[in-house]
């Protein structure tokens, strides 16, 4: 993006996400660019489809996070009632749904402001690069949205919301400037 030369890969991963409908095999290419003059020569560009699929370090995918956050805590089901549920679609232990209840609540509690360190990589990194994802496992119910930085790989807005409408959007995206770090 700086010095228009062609990326080039670093390396590639390979993971598997266990999603509501299936697994997926998601194989990453990630690139850099081989220009030592760029501002921007150790930045790493990850693809941005699999942030959308699963967080960073996570086997299940967000579809199954937003869905067991929506059992949990709109329609009070118990960890043990969330579980048979599932399972049944999924192979889940109920250790993994409690975990991923609390991985729900911190998304949607998300306040990347207090996180001093990763301010400062957003702004080594010259800016953010933004992908928006909204995750709705099934119709109806209420979407979860996830803005996160391309280059570091990290969630830096998520909110369940109701309706998406632009001004709800856009409010999700003042969240992200009031980081002072500006969107490329």
């Amino acid at each position: 993006p700086n010095c228009q030369q062609a990326l080039v890969e670093r390396y590639r991963k390979q993971r598997w996400i266990v999603r509501l409908d299936r697994q997926r095999k998601v194989i990453s290419h990630c690139l850099y660019c081989p220009n030592p003059e760029c501002s921007r020569h150790s930045v790493i560009y990850r693809p941005s489809e699999e942030g959308g699929l699963a967080l960073r370090g996570y086997t299940f995918g967000l579809d199954v996070v937003v869905r067991i956050g929506q059992l949990r805590y709109s329609e009070h089901q118990s960890l043990t009632k969330i579980h048979q549920e599932l399972q049944g679609q999924i192979g889940i232990s109920l250790k993994e749904v409690a975990l991923l209840c609390e991985v729900f609540l911190a998304l949607v509690n998300t306040v990347v402001q207090e996180d001093v360190e990763l301010v400062e990589q957003l702004r080594h990194n010259g800016g953010i690069i933004l992908a928006i994802d909204g995750i709705q496992p099934e119709k109806g119910n209420e979407t979860l949205y996830l803005l996160r930085d391309l280059i570091s790989g990290r969630v830096l807005v998520a909110r369940n919301l109701a309706s998406s409408a632009t001004a709800e959007i856009e409010k999700l995206i003042v969240e992200v400037l009031a980081l002072g770090v500006p969107i490329l």
